[in-house]
């Protein structure tokens, strides 16, 4: 979509219009992907699909380490590992260098999740996103933090 020019009155009401079609589309492909997961059967959320996926590539990760590379908070990142162990997908043990530190590792149950479970939008977006060029990556970050730091100053 070509951006309408300053002298065009109805440039900013097209844009603001198009920015919140586009919000309300990652918002419905998120829902989409939870709506996918409930009716395969499997008994697990997108980011707990995360977790699993992240765990797989760093078997032995701490929750530290998880919730640094979800970015989110430790106690988050714990909270799945949790869900996750319940559900009998991962195992939380000791780390035997550090005993205060729990490191989580895929069961087979887990292992299967993976194989199954088709990408989520997270991992679509970030695929696709490393497919873009950098000045491209550049506007989409620009913008997304011009929005985010308005956001929260009107809160």
């Amino acid at each position: 979509m070509k951006l309408g020019m300053p002298n065009n009155k109805g440039y900013f009401v097209d844009e603001i219009r198009r920015i919140l079609q586009l919000l309300q589309e990652y918002d419905s492909a998120r829902k989409e992907y939870q709506r996918l997961l409930r009716a395969g059967g499997w008994d697990v959320t997108g980011p707990q699909v995360g977790v699993l996926r992240i765990v797989n590539t760093h078997p032995g990760i701490s929750i530290s380490e998880l919730a640094e590379k979800m970015s989110i908070h430790i106690t988050t990142a714990e909270g799945y590992a949790q869900r996750l162990s319940r559900l009998g997908y991962v195992t939380i043990k000791e780390d035997p260098g550090d005993r205060r530190r729990k490191i989580i590792v895929n069961t087979e149950m887990g292992m299967s999740i993976i194989k199954e479970v088709p990408l989520g939008y997270k991992s679509l977006l970030v695929h696709n996103l490393a497919k873009a060029g950098i000045e491209e990556r550049k506007a989409i970050v620009t913008g997304l933090e011009y929005l985010i730091q308005h956001m929260k100053e009107h809160n």
